[in-house]
């Protein structure tokens, strides 16, 4: 089914809601009785793109940049694709930035990787409309493509294959790289992704938009819609602004001091209050969240100060296997609500 082969447009090791996605949507009305879907924290972009290949109208928000990127190329775009011409773009002459080989090259990319990176960015700044966005998403998933799950932390495996040290490597990452073509031409990645991207591009006969601002300026600015999505960051969970630092630095061209959402910190349920209360207009609330720092009955408990119908549901759920220790995989809970009817 095309709404199932379109996630692999999207970046990996982001958002972790693919899984989910049945869980979500079985609990929501259709887009005939509910046309307008807000996803006020757009993240890894998986619930948008369903919303999309549903028939939402969908309008999506989230202040990194790294998301609006998913957004403008995958929700807000319905036609344009990337062809065989877009990629040989960026392997142009390389430009004299050297901004990735010179901050993150041999920990975080390999230093052939990152010299084709500098350039590539240097060709996908310069195009504009769609395709700067299309080309934007494919760095963007170059780049995590590298990494072991997406992990930035890790530089060994970065040094065994700059070092191209094969006996060194855990057979389980050698298959990796062979198999994600890290060893190869950068052009044979490149086309991979192409190809992911392109699977992810459809129209659905409506309008979709993008913001990329705080969610409470977002939600401030928004005249109506029918369900709201809200997926905050965890409390006490690693921000993503941490985890995924270098990422956002490529992405911006200079060094990003990160700057953790108010929703990742300990005791973030004044954040929670604030967003639920500026929300009450919508009519209907689909709310994911983590059980790191408040149980389920915390948070129904925080729901019910503004809503009276609330379902629950909650599961076990690992968003990243390799990077969570035992007790991490045995614990995580993933809980789902659906509220609605203001108090």
């Amino acid at each position: 089914m095309r709404r199932w082969r379109s996630l692999q447009a999207l970046p990996s090791y982001m958002g972790g809601k693919r899984k989910l996605l049945g869980q979500i949507f079985k609990h929501l009305p259709g887009p005939t009785h509910s046309p307008v879907f807000i996803d006020a924290f757009l993240g890894g972009g998986s619930v948008s793109l369903m919303a999309k290949a549903r028939g939402y109208r969908v309008v999506c928000n989230d202040i990194a940049l790294r998301s609006r990127i998913i957004g403008e190329a995958l929700i807000a775009n319905d036609r344009v694709t990337l062809d065989e011409a877009d990629v040989l773009r960026l392997f142009a002459p390389p430009s004299n930035d050297s901004f990735i080989a010179d901050h993150f090259a041999p920990n975080v990319v390999p230093s052939k990787h990152a010299r084709f990176l500098d350039g590539a960015f240097t060709v996908a700044r310069s195009v504009e409309g769609p395709k700067h966005w299309l080309l934007m998403l494919l760095l963007v998933k170059y780049i995590l493509r590298l990494r072991p799950m997406g992990n930035f932390g890790a530089k060994t495996i970065i040094h065994q294959i700059e070092e191209k040290d094969w006996d060194a490597m855990r057979p389980s990452f050698l298959r990796e790289i062979v198999h994600r073509g890290i060893d190869a031409h950068p052009k044979l990645m490149c086309e991979i992704l192409r190809k992911q991207i392109n699977a992810g591009i459809f129209g659905n006969g409506q309008v979709n938009q993008v913001s990329c601002l705080d969610v409470f300026d977002f939600l401030g600015q928004i005249d109506g819609g029918d369900i709201l999505y809200l997926d905050p960051p965890y409390a006490s969970t690693s921000s993503y602004e941490a985890a995924l630092n270098p990422l956002d630095s490529m992405l911006a061209g200079q060094m990003i001091k990160p700057e953790p959402s108010v929703f990742s910190r300990r005791n973030a349920v004044a954040a929670l209050e604030h967003l639920f209360e500026v929300s009450q207009r919508f009519p209907l609330w689909a709310i994911s969240y983590g059980n790191a720092e408040l149980s389920l009955d915390d948070l129904v408990a925080i729901v019910r100060m503004f809503r009276r119908d609330v379902h629950t549901e909650s599961f076990h759920y690992i968003h990243l296997t390799g990077l969570s220790s035992a007790e991490k995989r045995e614990s995580n809970r993933e809980f789902l609500i659906i509220a609605k009817g203001e108090k």
